[in-house]
């Protein structure tokens, strides 16, 4: 397999030995009555560990920081972060049968708002997967 045909297939593979730091942007408008607007930017590093010779444990973090108006009547502006959601997967080195690629492990949402109306200030916590 060349380089770039190997590269592309770890980028397509969400759990890959790999470290990126991707960026989603979303922009939502016609909120309420006052027709506000939000827009937020993710990043969202992925981060993996090597646990020992048959695992890996991928960080993945998710920071919004997010700009919005009006998205609750007449609530203003707000700007700034919102909760962060820290998942952590824990998968197989080899692909399983069938080229199979998996991982499991919490998902942990973690109160970091900078604004009451940007989080719910509150903790979470629960399983998550991917494959």
């Amino acid at each position: 397999m060349t380089q770039d045909a190997d590269l592309a297939k770890k980028l397509s593979n969400p759990i890959a030995s790999l470290v990126s730091v991707p960026f989603q942007f979303n922009y939502d408008s016609g909120y309420g009555p006052s027709d506000g607007h939000k827009a937020v930017l993710n990043i969202q590093p992925v981060i993996p560990f090597e646990l020992n010779d048959d695992w890996n444990v991928i960080s993945r973090t998710i920071v919004p920081v997010t700009s919005q108006d009006d998205i609750a009547g007449g609530s203003g502006s707000q700007f700034g972060l919102g909760n962060t959601l820290q998942s952590f997967f824990f998968s197989p080195k080899e692909s399983a049968a069938g080229g199979l690629i998996w991982g499991a492990g919490p998902a942990i949402l973690i109160s970091t708002a900078t604004e009451p109306l940007l989080g719910g200030g509150k903790l979470g916590l629960g399983p998550t997967g991917v494959s």
